[in-house]
């Protein structure tokens, strides 16, 4: 399917954006949460303070060991490949659009120290992301199948939170394209997982003759199926691999372009192969900069 045939899907999609047209406000969001999960701090940290902390642990402990039911651990798989969620999108994309069901379900894994939130001002967006022990658990379930699925815990800080929990979107874009296509996704890899892998190839090649870097960092960047523009191996925001109804394994690199993005920056992600998205309000913003109106048509909005 070509970038043109994505941008035609994107509109098909306009009706599900008003599913949460009558989502509560985040400030109304906020008090809810803290309600659900038994918190009266704004951390997002737990904040029970027991009269026997041995009583509290064996109940925490309990509650963290219960069996998860299926949409739970969904909701928990989603948000640890992704490191972190906007509540808005969970509530759309896991949970049909059901704010009242992400509350509750979001407050009962919160009150099992599985997740914690973060709420980000001044426009009081509720981000949600997997503690440690939600991490091992929702592992152990990845295990049990096999998944060599990576996933991720804990926030970085407000401006990453926003941009994982944006890719969340890219990945909705593309999913529904590729199971349309009687495709299956297999594994969702954010960009740090490829420059951990391709960095620790680099840093071997610090011994061999300068001569000898270009060809391996070609190697290294086709083992990657990645690309070498100007010297330097550009990575994707996000990579989907999948199986297609041919069951042969494929691949789609993805890229969330933001009014940060200098031309020569869009202009290298583009030679590099990546499927592009913006936000409809920076598309706009994006337009003028391009110098090159092919790329701008390549760039799909979210």
């Amino acid at each position: 399917m070509s970038r043109s045939d994505r941008a035609n899907d994107h509109d098909d999609r306009l009706e599900s954006s008003l599913l949460l047209s009558s989502a509560p406000s985040g400030r109304e969001m906020e008090a809810d949460l803290l309600s659900r999960s038994g918190r009266a701090s704004d951390s997002g940290d737990h904040q029970d303070e027991p009269l026997d902390p041995e009583i509290h642990n064996r109940r925490l402990e309990r509650q963290r060991t219960a069996p998860l039911h299926e949409s739970e651990s969904k909701a928990l798989t989603d948000i640890g490949m992704f490191r972190a969620l906007a509540f808005e999108d969970l509530a759309r994309h896991r949970y049909g659009g059901d704010v009242t069901r992400t509350k509750q379900e979001l407050g009962t894994l919160s009150r099992k120290g599985l997740l914690r939130w973060r709420i980000s001002y001044p426009e009081h967006a509720v981000y949600v992301t997997l503690t440690r022990p939600g991490h091992q658990r929702i592992a152990a379930y990845q295990e049990q199948g096999n998944s060599q699925q990576r996933l991720y815990y804990g926030f970085v800080n407000t401006r990453e939170a926003r941009h994982d929990a944006a890719l969340y979107r890219l990945y909705q874009q593309e999913i529904e394209r590729i199971e349309r296509m009687g495709g299956k996704v297999q594994r969702v890899v954010l960009d740090f997982e490829l420059r951990q892998s391709i960095n620790r190839r680099l840093a071997k090649l610090a011994s061999l003759p300068k001569a000898e870097h270009a060809q391996h960092r070609l190697d290294i960047a086709q083992e990657h199926g990645l690309k070498v523009v100007n010297g330097k191996i550009p990575l994707p925001d996000l990579r989907l691999e999948y199986q297609g109804p041919d069951q042969e394994l494929s691949k789609v690199d993805l890229e969330l372009v933001t009014t940060h993005y200098h031309p020569d920056m869009v202009a290298t992600k583009a030679e590099a192969g990546f499927v592009m998205y913006a936000f409809a309000e920076d598309t706009a913003r994006l337009r003028p900069a391009m110098q090159d109106p092919e790329i701008m048509q390549d760039i799909l909005s979210l």
